[in-house]
């Protein structure tokens, strides 16, 4: 029941809903609840990743424009040194802006999401231990503060949310047939 769960609902919602990226499959961590790995992706990462890419590729063609035969007149070495040193620059600023954005993007906020189905029994103590494992596999991970989340397939209780908010733990529950945070 809990694969079930975690595979169907919880995963793709992750990925299209929440706009998390899921790190490697879901582990059962207690009778109906399953743990997903993810992180939570930096707009700023992509960007640089992106624009160091399409700097590379503005350097390769002032390379090769500087690498052209010169004419025969007087302001051609000039203007190859120029176009080669253009490309150098660009190079170098667009190899460090691909750097910084892989670096953002492995420095992102870790989570640990504990899909619940329906059967999962969440009493005080379990909700805190579960919380409390999760927390303690991202340190030993060497991630990041983590957060962690907790996705229910069944409506969670005013008392459980309240528990939750004191766990610092965000939770998710279906409300009119979506699953949205509560």
């Amino acid at each position: 029941m809990s694969k079930t769960f975690s595979g169907e609902r919880c995963v793709p919602w992750l990925y299209s809903q929440a706009g998390v990226r899921v790190e490697g499959e879901p582990k059962a961590v207690a009778p109906a609840v399953d743990e997903v790995r993810a992180r939570v992706p930096r707009r700023a990462a992509l960007g640089l990743k992106f624009g160091g890419m399409v700097g590379l590729f503005a350097a390769a063609m002032a390379l090769m424009a500087g690498a052209r035969p010169a004419k025969a007149d007087a302001s051609a070495p000039q203007t190859t040194s120029v176009r080669s040193i253009a490309g150098y620059t660009i190079g170098g600023l667009s190899i460090a802006a691909y750097a910084a954005g892989r670096r953002l993007d492995r420095s992102a906020p870790a989570l640990a999401v504990l899909c619940a189905a329906k059967g999962a029994e969440l009493d005080d103590h379990q909700l805190a231990a579960l919380a409390g494992d999760a927390r303690k596999r991202l340190t030993d991970e060497s991630w990041p503060e983590g957060h962690v989340w907790l996705i229910s397939e069944a409506p969670l209780s005013p008392e459980r949310r309240n528990q939750a908010d004191a766990l610092h733990i965000r939770c998710f529950a279906p409300v009119q047939g979506r699953i949205a945070e509560v």
